[in-house]
């Protein structure tokens, strides 16, 4: 079962010269209940596109398809996902405590 959605940085963490710690513990003992969403995959592969030919983008790119791709469900962003967002959203602005929106980016 799904227990947590991953955003950008949370996928990005793993792939710092020097990662949070706490982070990775946090993926590591939670590989069978992880997910994240089409619009941080498309997020993670436009960052990606937007960098030169080198090691760098070779390391991510990897990174993404043997990592990312290969063991992480992506869950597609359809009418349902949209609406839900849409209300958590505004739940968490009225809390004072607003998300970024990749779909805003």
């Amino acid at each position: 079962m799904i227990t947590y959605l991953l955003d950008t940085n949370v996928l990005s963490e793993a792939i710092k010269t020097r990662p949070e710690p706490s982070v990775l513990k946090m993926l590591e003992k939670n590989q069978d209940k992880i997910a994240t969403a089409a619009p941080v995959w498309h997020e993670l592969q436009f960052g990606t596109q937007k960098l030169p030919p080198s090691r760098k983008k070779e390391i991510i790119t990897s990174f993404l398809e043997d990592i990312v791709r290969a063991t992480i469900p992506i869950l597609a962003y359809d009418e349902r996902a949209a609406e839900w967002h849409a209300k958590e959203r505004a739940r968490l602005f009225a809390m004072g405590q607003p998300p970024p929106s990749p779909i805003d980016s």
